[in-house]
């Protein structure tokens, strides 16, 4: 992977298609980082409203443990959005002070969650949007649980967009079989520029995607470029626009620059590419 503060800026208008293509050509092969049936953990650290993995990747069958080391309670609470391969089951915990819930996740797919006394659900971005007073604020309390596997009846043509006039992108997670194609469509006015959040092992961003340029309709009237990409290789791939976002270096999370229109929520999203 490029690094960004290196890379010439005339290589940001390097063709979307051309350098997200290379996801096809990754050699990195996706691995299982837990045995059917192995327990995994997250962690809620103390007075930090986070967990901890962002991203938990995870065989059918596991049971999840959220281990709650903060002072106080936590309501752990799947998104209301649900497909085939977006929360596919729900659950409600709650974790009191020192103690620790499980559940177990039968069905493949994506759990997007979030922590309902810490940020609130919106509808309109389809992201849990995080209280002011959290300490890692414009962050939110949410995390995401991938159940790997493969999913019947995906499409093999996804299509997302940045929204006109806001620096949002329209489906926070879109998913294919392997060999699929997801396209882009920039309705905003001015371009953004996209890349891969950097430090994830496979089987998160198994293949290498780079930074990429989606010319906004200022550029290309009157509804902005469009580009295709096609996806080879089986993973979870967690991209932003670093014109509007930044990640944490630690916590490898994506949160908005406060220039950003639609701050604080993040301007990120994923791809899930299923055997």
């Amino acid at each position: 992977m490029m690094d960004l503060f290196r890379r010439p800026v005339l290589a940001l208008v390097a063709v979307f298609s051309t350098v997200l293509a290379s996801c096809g050509n990754g050699s990195v092969a996706p691995v299982a980082l837990n045995t059917v049936d192995a327990p995994a953990t997250v962690t809620i650290p103390q007075g930090q409203d986070i967990f901890d993995p962002y991203i938990l990747p995870v065989q059918p069958r596991t049971t999840i443990t959220w281990r709650n080391d903060d002072t106080v309670s936590h309501t752990i609470v799947t998104t209301p959005e649900q497909s085939i391969f977006l929360n596919p089951q729900s659950f409600s915990l709650t974790a009191a002070p020192g103690q620790s819930v499980t559940v177990t996740l039968t069905q493949p797919g994506v759990y997007y969650y979030y922590d309902k006394t810490e940020a609130d659900w919106s509808p309109f971005y389809g992201r849990a949007a995080p209280h002011q007073g959290v300490p890692r604020y414009p962050m939110s309390m949410e995390g995401i649980i991938w159940v790997q596997g493969s999913i019947p009846g995906l499409p093999m043509i996804a299509q997302n967009s940045v929204v006109h006039l806001r620096d949002q992108i329209e489906k926070f997670v879109v998913a294919v079989h392997v060999g699929g194609t997801v396209s882009w469509t920039n309705h905003d006015t001015d371009p953004h520029f996209f890349q891969t959040v950097l430090g994830w092992d496979a089987p998160i961003n198994p293949a290498e995607v780079g930074i990429d340029n989606l010319l906004g309709e200022d550029a290309m009237p009157p509804n902005g470029q469009t580009r295709t990409i096609t996806f080879n290789t089986p993973g979870l791939y967690y991209y932003f626009c670093f014109t509007h976002a930044m990640v944490d270096p630690l916590l490898l999370r994506v949160y908005a620059r406060k220039m950003a229109s639609e701050y604080p929520i993040a301007m990120d999203g994923f791809v899930l590419v299923t055997p």
